[in-house]
């Protein structure tokens, strides 16, 4: 694998071929570095959009601000003032 192949392989998945990618990457330092980068975003993404659901998010869904089920939500205060009050 070469290092525009490599490049290509690790925008498209960067855990798929991953014994390709690290053969390359164990004698090429800029392609380790990117690969290191890649992999620490993927892994920042999956943890980004894992998400922890409580037994109280019915409860929270009717906060003060917060849409409701018809998908409206209560506007700030500030809304309602009229003439600088």
């Amino acid at each position: 694998m070469n290092c525009l192949s490599f490049r290509r392989q690790l925008l498209v998945d960067p855990q798929g071929r991953q014994a390709d990618l690290q053969a390359h990457a164990a004698q090429c330092a800029p392609c380790a570095r990117a690969l290191k980068r890649a992999l620490a975003f993927e892994a920042s993404l999956k943890a980004a959009l894992q998400m922890d659901y409580g037994d109280n998010d019915a409860d929270d869904a009717h906060r003060e601000g917060e849409s409701d089920d018809r998908g409206d939500a209560d506007p700030p205060e500030s809304v309602y003032c009229v003439n600088g009050c």
